[in-house]
């Protein structure tokens, strides 16, 4: 249970090392580069220069040829794996073919040109279609529709409701001619002829239909040569635009080696930017940093193998400084540290409640699954999964936590006698059947949260000199709980710690707020006032037996489902073997799910709302991990 200590290292090294020294310390995992503040005049920001823009715009560029490959890559990717290793070697070996490599990203971008053109024509194309299919049916070629020195020929569209109405009318037959082409939906398309005497007549007419005069591509030929002729238009922009498909396809093979490009000029970039950081002379640059404290000695070696001449200075944090949080842990408890840090880091000088959280965690957890059979697929599976898959970081520590779970899922299920929704043997707690015994379990376990609670800020309070804010805070609160709790049982001595609990907190809690002893008085009745917190936060624990008890019912459910269905002869054995199977996989899965979140909720709102303060800055050090792949020492590659 700790908080690493952390270290300044202020590093001054001849400019000619500064490459090497920069790999050094990406490959060392383990430093912070800060901003330098350099106080010598000697000493100026390094200037930028283009090779950061320009970095940045080729990773940029592979990170799309990667994304525009991703579809048409075939290989197997292994369920949950981590992400694959490769060598300096190898990614020296990548570096040399960053030329060739960009050579498949430039086709990708022109092949990206030529389908973007293609998609403009093929758009053009068939917006003429839609335009043309209304007149399909038109005989003569639009050109042959055009006025005469006494006639006004053309072509539009008009609401077919009015058409219907002027024709049962004869509205127009002495004005125009007019011949329906098409009707498509409630427009009607037609063609129209009438003498130039009759024009204003006739359209004011057609005004009352929304009449819109359309003009077509004029041409010798008829709209169905033009529909025809664009439709081997339509099928050749079709025939080119899968062969850039297949031409991309076939270069989905270079992913893999696109993807290393990618991590590879990533560490460079990284590179770039912290040497941004630095101040520099003539001759000489000066780098300011964080590194952990135990890692103080490999750093200085690491960094005076590769330039004897580095000078290296390491020293505690100043004051009113606040440097950034690793949590480090015993490997057992180190995957509950994800709990922590999903919350939020905690405070530097504070303290890490990683170590005490877990056991209450796994504890939970048993207790909401709460069947046997499935903390025993927990407990078997999840380590197998590690074992076989290899998972990613992340994916690993939350398997190492529900392995935990399930070891205390099969004591809890145990305990309640639930074996896949069966209950086979004698019940210890039966929460179905006798739910108080197993209420006042869930409570008192709460207390116990709480306790460690108000023990880790008693812990903080001694630790930084102030044993008597303990006293006040902390142990006022255990004697007035536990008197209370104590109350029930033995009154006589339940009651003096009661009243000696209380009579502190009176006494004691607003002697920050005055020097006024009435005030202070009533700041003390105020705060005993927090006792009522208590009961709700006892009470939220009381989710660790709804939980429980909803996954017994829905087991036994479903175990009732099967017993009906398996009655129906061989099938029904099949098909209630599935049930059994299917059932009680979605029952697991939601219940440890549940399980998780509810128990994260009960570290975040009760046991850390007791003592946590957080806030604490991440520590970014400066690293070659990319997006894809690793980047290892030959010797460290295993």
């Amino acid at each position: 249970m700790a908080i690493v200590e952390m270290k300044h290292m202020d590093m001054l090294a001849l400019e000619h090392d500064r490459l090497a020294l920069l790999r050094a310390i990406q490959k060392l995992r383990c430093v912070q580069v800060l901003p330098a503040d350099a106080e010598h005049a000697t000493f100026n920001r390094l200037p930028a220069t283009d090779e950061l823009p320009q970095a940045e715009e080729t990773i940029a560029r592979v990170d799309w040829a990667i994304s525009r490959l991703q579809k048409y890559d075939t290989a197997k990717k292994p369920l949950m794996a981590d992400k694959p290793t490769i060598t300096d070697e190898q990614a020296n070996a990548v570096a040399m073919r960053t030329p060739e490599l960009m050579k498949t990203v430039e086709r990708l971008e022109a092949l990206e040109r030529e389908a973007g053109e293609l998609r403009g024509q093929s758009a053009r194309v068939d917006s003429a279609k839609e335009q043309l299919m209304p007149w399909k049916a038109l005989s003569l070629p639009p050109a042959e529709i055009r006025n005469t020195k006494n006639t006004i020929a053309m072509l539009g569209s008009l609401q077919k409701s009015m058409l219907d109405r002027w024709t049962a009318e004869g509205t127009l037959t002495d004005l125009c001619w007019m011949e329906t082409v098409s009707v498509q939906r409630d427009l009607a398309y037609v063609c129209l002829m009438m003498h130039r005497s009759n024009r204003e007549t006739v359209m004011n007419t057609l005004k009352e239909a929304s009449f819109t005069q359309i003009q077509l591509q004029t041409g010798i030929s008829t709209v169905e040569e033009q529909l025809t002729r664009l439709a081997a238009e339509k099928d050749q922009l079709e025939t080119s635009q899968q062969a850039i498909v297949a031409e991309t396809a076939s270069m989905a093979p270079a992913i893999s080696d696109l993807k290393e490009l990618y991590d590879v000029l990533g560490a460079q970039r990284a590179r770039m930017v912290a040497a941004r950081s630095f101040s520099a002379s003539e001759s000489t640059f000066f780098l300011q940093s964080w590194i952990p404290a135990p890692l103080e000695d490999a750093a200085r070696q690491k960094l005076q193998a590769v330039s004897p001449s580095v000078a290296l200075e390491f020293y505690g944090p100043l004051e009113g400084e606040e440097p950034p949080v690793i949590l480090q842990n015993q490997p057992m408890i180190s995957p509950f540290e994800t709990v922590v840090s999903s919350f939020s880091l905690p405070a530097p000088f504070s303290v890490d409640p990683t170590a005490v959280m877990m056991p209450f965690f796994i504890n939970f957890m048993g207790m909401m699954v709460s069947d046997a059979g499935y903390g025993l697929a927990m407990a078997i599976i999840a380590p197998l999964l590690i074992r076989i898959l290899k998972p990613a970081p992340s994916m690993r520590r939350m398997l190492w936590i529900i392995l935990g779970g399930g070891i205390m899922t099969v004591f809890w299920g145990a305990m309640y006698n639930s074996w896949f929704g069966y209950a086979p043997f004698p019940s210890l707690l039966d929460p179905m059947n006798n739910a108080l015994p197993v209420m006042g379990l869930c409570i008192g376990l709460g207390a116990l949260h709480l306790f460690a609670g108000l023990g880790m800020a008693a812990y903080l309070n001694i630790k930084r000199g102030h044993p008597l804010d303990a006293v006040a805070d902390q142990l006022s609160w255990f004697l007035l709980i536990i008197g209370l709790a104590l109350m029930a049982v033995v009154p006589s001595v339940g009651k003096w710690l009661a009243i000696a609990g209380a009579a502190i907190i009176v006494v004691f809690a607003g002697r920050a707020k005055s020097n006024n002893p009435l005030k202070r008085l009533l700041s003390g009745l105020g705060a005993l006032y927090g006792v009522t917190s208590w009961v709700s936060d006892l009470l939220s624990y009381i989710r660790l037996f709804g939980m429980g008890l909803a996954t017994g019912v829905i087991g036994m459910v479903i175990n009732i489902l099967v017993g009906m269905v398996a009655g129906f002869g061989p099938v029904g054995v099949v098909m209630g073997a599935l049930v059994f199977v299917g059932g009680h996989l979605f029952n697991a899965g939601i219940n440890i799910f549940g399980a998780y979140v509810h128990s994260c909720r009960l570290q975040y709102i009760e046991f850390f709302g007791k003592f946590y303060e957080d806030g604490g800055k991440p520590f970014l050090p400066l690293t070659d991990t990319g997006r894809y792949v690793y980047i290892r020492d030959a010797q460290t590659r295993a």
